[in-house]
Order: C-alpha cells, then structure tokens, then sequence
C-alpha cells in the first residue's frame, strides 16, 4: 500500500459517534469483521494496513491482531463477531479459497459459519469478498461465487475499487442521474419530434489526411510535436462511475524518437497528469537499467490531425529529464505513421 493510499482522502466524511446507542445503523459506525488466512508475514501485514485505512475512514473493523489476544477463545470469537458485525470482509486468496472449500483450520471454522449465514441471508449484503492475489475464479470461495466483490490484487491497489469498498461498508453507493423528463413523441412517424431535445447521431465522415508538417530549430534535439496527455477513456469512466473528479489534460512537448521502441514520459509529469500506474517494467536506456512505471493513458497530439494514441501503455522515467521535452514517442506509436525527414530544412511529413 503506497503513501498516497494511506492519505486517501473520501468523497464523504461519515460522523463517528460513540457505540452504545439503540439504532447501530444511525448512531455509530459501521462494524466490519475481516475473515483471512494467515499465510505470511507480508499478507498479514498487508491485511492489517487496510483495516488501520478502514479504520481511519470511519469503519470500526474487528481483527483478531488486535481483538484477540493470547489465551482467547478463538471459535467463540469467530461465531461472535460474524454474527453480530455489520459486514464481514472476506480476503480472498487462493489458500483461502483451498482451505475455506475443504474446510481447513480457522478459516474451514469461519466458512461454516458464514455459509451457515449465507443460507438464511441468501439477499444480504452483509459478505463483501475482496481479492487480494490469484483471480476471482481461484480465489473466492465456493459459497460467495453469487457475490459481487472488490478488486485490490494490485500494487498499488486501484482507488476506485477502495472507494468501492468504503462506499458499501457505509452504505452510501454512488447515485445515478435525475430521470429526465419524457421526450415529445410524434403519433404519426413514432420519432422524437425535434423539441424533445433528442439528438441524431452525426454521420460519418471523411477524415481529413492532409499532411502535418513539423520544424525544429538549431537549438531543438530534434523534430519536437505538441501533445496533450491524460488517462485512458477506461479509467475516466471508471472515476466517473465511482464519483471522483478526473484529473485534467496536461500539455507539453515530446520528441520523435526512432530509436524508441517504446513511448516514453517523464516520471515528474506522470505525476503531473495523474497517470494511474498499472505495473512496472525494466528499460535499458543511457547505458543503464531503469525501472520504469506502466501507465494506461491516450496521447492526442495538438494542432495536427493525426489520430490520437488511445488506450496505450506509456512508460515513466526518471531518465526523461531533457529540458527540451517531456516525453519521447517511440515506435510503438511512430509505426502507424509514413514519416519524411527533410534534413535541409529541419522539418519532418507526418501521415498517418
């Protein structure tokens, strides 16, 4: 869990109230037991970093690393608290997923009890399985493949899915838009007459493939485009969908770079766009090994008519550190192009 998961900050700040009062669902916070298997020291580490960020965002989570202490009865404690919690946060693995199924140790004692749980509560969102490692078909068990769960296998684990979380451990998931009002039907031709406010859809065109020009001076590194950097259209929807505010575009300048395999973006303005990392990747550049981010974004590139690179993997270097530039696009990009280099006068055709 990274640093800036741990200052997450939620759309929605809940009250913390003192428990004790009659209505639980009202007047204290939500109550979240967390079922898990103890298969080592990073995983249980892991387990309890999110419970202390569940904690701090208004979830009174019971965790047996500090609600049961030795010399505790363990069953009864189980039995107890999946009864009485509000939610009971499943962390699914394959270990759990094999010892849950063939009911092994505490983690078989806890499946019975849920399962036994789950037959009279088959509507009830009380069980929120959450993927911690393997896939959803590997690691759920049996008894909760009916169940919609969250996805945090990443590392970093994506935000949008931790929102997902919190939001139904607080029972506030994100509302849709008003209904609109009912459009204005024509009796004859069944079509929408044209003050509903409906729209038709535009008819295709013919794209325009004049082509795009570009000088550098004697002080450039190269032949250098204007572009315009952001996340790919899948995570948008996705910030969308969870209620988030999407970062805004970022421009700047970025050099044609043929011997680039790949498309290439400073680390700095990474950040700077807010590009949502999805792994890692080693790239040998300057005589070196360099561990770069993975990041899904869309490049469009300003003033011209090129298409714009959608749902592409950049890379972030810390390598990238030109004045010049903030990127390198690489041939991963360039291989869609018929590029011509003028060399006398320092410009280059691009068609794509």
């Amino acid at each position: 869990m990274s640093n800036d998961q741990q200052s997450w900050e939620p759309l929605f700040r809940p009250a913390l109230i003192a428990p004790g009062s009659a209505d639980k669902s009202k007047d204290r916070p939500p109550r979240a037991f967390v079922s898990y298997a103890l298969e080592s020291d990073l995983h249980t580490i892991w387990v309890r970093r999110l419970a202390d960020r569940l904690y701090g965002h208004g979830v009174q989570v019971i965790l047996d690393q500090w609600d049961l202490p030795p010399g505790s009865e363990q069953f009864s404690f189980m039995e107890r608290n999946i009864e009485n919690c509000d939610f009971v946060i499943v962390i699914c693995t394959p270990t759990y997923a094999e010892k849950a199924n063939n009911r092994e140790g505490g983690v078989g004692y806890e499946s019975m009890v849920i399962a036994g749980a789950l037959a009279s509560q088959i509507e009830s969102r009380k069980f929120i399985p959450v993927l911690r490692s393997g896939d959803w078909k590997s690691s759920l068990p049996i008894y909760l493949r009916s169940k919609h769960g969250v996805d945090l296998s990443n590392d970093p684990y994506l935000e949008t899915q931790y929102e997902q979380l919190i939001r139904a451990l607080h029972c506030e998931p994100v509302q849709p838009p008003p209904v609109g009002s009912k459009p204005a039907f024509s009796n004859r031709t069944r079509v929408p007459a044209a003050s509903s406010g409906l729209v038709e859809p535009p008819k295709p065109g013919i794209r325009d493939t004049q082509p795009n020009y570009v000088a550098w001076a004697d002080s450039d590194p190269g032949p250098l485009v204007d572009i315009v950097v952001m996340n790919s259209p899948d995570v948008l929807e996705a910030w969308r969908a969870a209620g988030l505010e999407c970062p805004p575009p970022v421009r700047m300048k970025a050099l044609l770079d043929t011997g680039s395999a790949v498309t290439i973006i400073s680390k700095t303005f990474a950040r700077h766009c807010k590009l949502l990392q999805t792994g890692e990747s080693d790239i040998r550049a300057l005589g070196a090994l360099h561990k770069c981010g993975e990041h899904a974004g869309t490049i469009v590139f300003a003033g011209t008519n090129l298409r714009p690179a959608e749902a592409i993997r950049i890379r972030s270097g810390d390598f990238i550190r030109e004045p010049h530039f903030a990127c390198l696009i690489g041939r991963d990009i360039m291989r869609h192009w018929k590029i011509t280099f003028d060399g006398p006068s320092k410009s280059v055709t691009i068609v794509d």
